[in-house]
């Protein structure tokens, strides 16, 4: 009896091992093996955003107001509401300068619900980023933990 309660022992020590190590490789899933492809394709859209908020805030930080505004959902409110001329004024009236940013993570990444309100945006993401700011008018710093909303509109992904 001794001799097989160590060999269960053992085992169940050993399947809870290799249980955690799958866990850790992304492999485990509530007990069930993950789908891979559905990993990839969320890697993949990661990578997405995370590239459409690098080309956005890269662009604050340069100033560069044409690829700013390109980089702003077509189908915002903003949008809507603000044509380029209008978003120039508005940009160039503002005391408030993004100098240098770093990307902490990207979340919430979900298929939109209710396309009677947002009928051309196909996902939401939440890009957690913190910024550094400086304000022109009283030549102060700060630092920002800010939350922005990106959108995919027709297979691209754009700040909300």
């Amino acid at each position: 009896m001794m001799r097989g309660s160590k060999f269960l022992f053992q085992f169940i020590r050993g399947s809870i091992a290799v249980a955690i190590i799958l866990c850790c490789l992304g492999f485990y899933d509530e007990g069930r093996c993950a789908e891979p492809s559905v990993k990839v394709a969320v890697l993949q859209e990661e990578q997405a955003i995370f590239a459409a908020a690098k080309v956005y805030l890269d662009a604050e930080v340069r100033r560069d107001l044409p690829t700013v505004y390109a980089c702003l959902a077509p189908s915002s409110v903003y949008c809507a509401t603000h044509n380029y001329e209008a978003f120039l004024a508005e940009a160039n009236a503002s005391p408030v300068r993004i100098v240098g940013y770093k990307i902490i993570r990207i979340a919430h990444i979900r298929d939109n619900e209710d396309l009677k309100s947002f009928p051309k945006v196909e996902k939401f993401a939440h890009v957690e980023v913190d910024i550094v700011v400086f304000y022109k008018d009283t030549k102060e710093k700060g630092d920002i933990n800010f939350g922005f909303t990106f959108v995919k509109e027709m297979g691209k992904w754009y700040k909300g």
